[in-house]
């Protein structure tokens, strides 16, 4: 009741007087901030923000609308030059800070957020001032940021010198401007020649060459990929314009000259054509006679071009085979010498009707080799026959060797029947005597592979018939499964099995893999219906899941957030799984809000934990607090009763009549008595008559008041008092008594 007198003056109803009180507010105080964001009188606000300097806070307020925010901006605006503590709040809102003066402080001062002053640096223009921020600070990144911003490649060079050996940036920086310093260089001097070429149309007076440099300059200036200035767009408009009038001019000129040299030829053309068709009937005829003869001359001609380039090209083939034979036997390659002998002496008979001198030529030719050709056939033949007896030597080989591998002696066989038949193709010889040899040999080397691909295709019938059995089962188990009330995880696992078993499986012919592979895919595919769309099911049933789960975030409940969470942790159940990945992320998704409610019922535990640690705390003051009172207020108690002790006995020992000592002693006894009653002290024997008198002239009373709730204490103080208050009596009485009030304090 008594807090309204004492309330705080910026807590007063007032606004005057909240306006008033704000100067004994700190300016980072929580009641300022309070009142610049709240306070419902507009001039209270204002006034706040303007003593405020908690930037945090005025960022805030700046976001808002009206004189409020303009106010706030201007105040952050003003403390931004001293502030260097909330740096990364002043970065945040740059665009408020558009003074010159404090964005060149800000840039200079090394103690501000480096994000903040990369933005002051990005704003200047004084190449002084950025030549020495880049120079003198110790960031690299502030150098190369207030480098970015130096128009001067020499300022640049300077800085290079200065800090290039340790600052990589920097040395780009110089070495990109370098380069479009030069592009823009190459640049200009082209915008220069094409403006030189242009000035220079119209000069040599070859009008038509001119006209086509005119378009092509034209084309080059249109692709500048560097604009040109004003000056040298007009330097080149201009003189491409007076180049387009002086070949106006010439264009006009020879469009006279020419409708005046068509009318002349107009002129004598009519006169020319009276005797030209007189003369035209009489040529017609000569005409097409001779166009007849031309003809037939033409065709003569041609026959005898295909016939001549015909015997070119035969004459020139027979050089060919002819110089081919000849460096075949200089270089000793006899077997081709022969067949090129062969197909030189088949062209020969089909040539007979070339000329008779070159005919006889060539026959020549082939005669004089024909000695030597021989002796190579004949050696040939011979030799021929001797790797025939090598092949039936190592097909006998084969035939006794029994550790050959049945695969690697089917290949060798048939390498060995392939170089036969390659022999018998380059020269016959004697084949046919050793071939029985050779293939009663190979034969019976053949039988051990023969008998082994036997047992293999034996082996390819029975993986075929594993195949199917597997195909068979998936078949069965996609017809026999109750898809409604399915116990997928052993769908899953028998169809695993199945998988597993396939890859396991040997071989099977090429001609039955085609048609038992599309079997086991279409049976896993019929499978695989059921199960994406049971996996999309339980996807979705435990996406709604994490749905509720994200949900119970928003209850306030934590205790009855956390009972529904564990009750969705009995709903999570997985029959298929999907993607590892993507269970990964569905599972971190549901657990993230469970996690985040045990985390905010942990929070709220350890909470009450501290309140109540804090309310025993304070119960503990409390109960010390009470019992320090009730020690003072005993050690008062005791003093005060001292003190009347003191005084009592100054009382008793000052000079009292003799009836007045009786009195005293009399009502002295008494207290004694009934505090000894009251304390269940013991009395002394002298007394105990009188005691048990007392006794029964107040049980009466007591039983009557029946009081529950009686406090020695509170009734035997005041009586204490009293008899400290008595004056003097006997000495005897008094001695007496002195010891019966003292034992009476020690009770107390």
């Amino acid at each position: 009741m008594l807090g309204k007198f004492f309330k705080p003056k910026w807590q007063s109803n007032d606004a005057s007087v909240r306006l008033k009180a704000l100067s004994t507010l700190a300016s980072d105080s929580v009641e300022l901030i309070k009142i610049a964001q709240s306070d419902p009188d507009s001039d209270v606000r204002m006034e706040a923000i303007t003593r405020l300097s908690h930037l945090p806070t005025l960022v805030q307020l700046g976001h808002t609308s009206g004189s409020i925010g303009e106010r706030s901006r201007q105040r952050v605006i003003g403390l931004a030059a001293t502030d260097h503590h909330h740096d990364h709040v002043l970065a945040d809102v740059f665009h408020w800070l558009q003074n010159p003066a404090l964005l060149r402080s800000i840039s200079r001062d090394t103690l501000r957020g480096v994000k903040l002053r990369h933005q002051a640096i990005a704003k200047l223009d004084d190449q002084e001032l950025l030549f020495n921020i880049a120079s003198s600070d110790a960031s690299k990144e502030i150098q190369y940021i207030a480098a970015k911003q130096i128009h001067s490649l020499e300022t640049l060079q300077r800085l290079e010198k200065l800090h290039g050996k340790n600052n990589k940036r920097l040395r780009q920086l110089l070495k990109e401007r370098l380069d479009t310093q030069q592009q823009q260089q190459q640049q200009q001097d082209l915008i220069n020649g094409l403006c030189a070429d242009a000035e220079t149309l119209g000069k040599a007076a070859t009008w038509e060459q001119e006209k086509t440099r005119a378009k092509v300059l034209e084309q080059r200036w249109q692709k500048l990929t560097t604009p040109p200035n004003a000056a040298q767009q007009q330097r080149f408009q201009q003189a491409h314009t007076q180049f387009q009038q002086q070949l106006t001019a010439w264009e006009s000129a020879q469009q006279q000259r020419a409708q005046q040299l068509a009318a002349q030829a107009q002129e004598q053309a009519q006169l020319q054509s009276a005797a030209a068709a007189q003369a035209e009937a009489a040529a017609q005829t000569a005409r097409e006679q001779q166009e007849r003869e031309q003809q037939a001359q033409a065709e003569e001609r041609k026959r005898r071009q295909q016939q001549q380039a015909q015997q070119a090209e035969i004459l020139q083939s027979l050089h060919d085979s002819q110089q081919q034979l000849e460096a075949q036997l200089e270089a000793e390659q006899y077997g081709e010498a022969i067949e090129t002998h062969k197909t030189l002496t088949a062209q020969l008979k089909n040539a007979a009707f070339l000329p008779s001198r070159d005919l006889a030529f060539f026959q020549r030719r082939l005669q004089a080799l024909a000695p030597v050709l021989r002796e190579l056939q004949d050696w040939r033949r011979w030799g021929t026959d001797q790797v025939r007896k090598q092949l039936i030597e190592t097909a006998e080989n084969l035939r006794t060797d029994a550790d050959l591998d049945p695969q690697e002696r089917a290949k060798k066989i048939h390498s060995l029947r392939e170089e036969w038949r390659k022999l018998s193709t380059i020269e016959p010889g004697q084949q046919r005597a050793l071939w029985k040899a050779f293939d009663e040999n190979a034969t019976a080397a053949y039988e051990p592979s023969k008998q082994y691909f036997v047992e293999q295709a034996q082996q390819r019938e029975a993986h075929l018939a594993q195949r199917q059995a597997i195909c068979s089962q998936l078949e069965a188990l996609n017809t026999d499964t109750d898809w409604q009330n399915a116990e997928w995880r052993g769908v899953q696992a028998d169809i695993n099995q199945c998988r597993k078993q396939w890859k396991e499986a040997g071989t099977v012919g090429h001609k039955d893999w085609k048609s038992i592979n599309e079997r086991f895919n279409a049976a896993m595919d019929a499978l695989e219906t059921h199960l994406k769309a049971e996996r999309t099911r339980n996807w979705q049933a435990r996406t709604q899941l994490v749905e509720q789960a994200q949900a119970l975030l928003a209850l306030s409940d934590t205790a009855h957030a956390i009972e529904q969470a564990k009750a969705l942790q009995t709903e999570w159940h997985i029959t298929l799984t999907s993607r590892p990945s993507d269970e990964q992320r569905l599972w971190k998704q549901f657990r993230e809000p469970m996690d985040a409610l045990f985390a905010r019922a942990r929070d709220e535990r350890q909470q009450q934990h501290q309140e109540r640690n804090a309310q025993a705390a304070e119960e503990a003051r409390q109960a010390d607090e009470q019992r320090q009172r009730q020690v003072e207020q005993a050690q008062q108690r005791i003093a005060a009763m001292n003190a009347l002790a003191e005084q009592s006995t100054l009382n008793k020992q000052s000079d009292t009549p003799a009836d007045e000592q009786i009195a005293n002693r009399t009502q002295g006894e008494l207290l004694c008595l009934q505090l000894e009653i009251l304390l269940g002290l013991e009395t002394p024997a002298e007394f105990q008559a009188t005691r048990l008198k007392y006794q029964v002239a107040q049980l009466s009373e007591t039983m009557r008041s029946r009081k529950d709730t009686y406090n020695p204490a509170e009734h035997a103080l005041p009586m204490l008092k009293q008899w400290y208050a008595i004056g003097g009596m006997p000495a005897t009485a008094l001695a007496s008594q002195t010891a019966r009030i003292e034992k009476i304090r020690a009770a107390l």
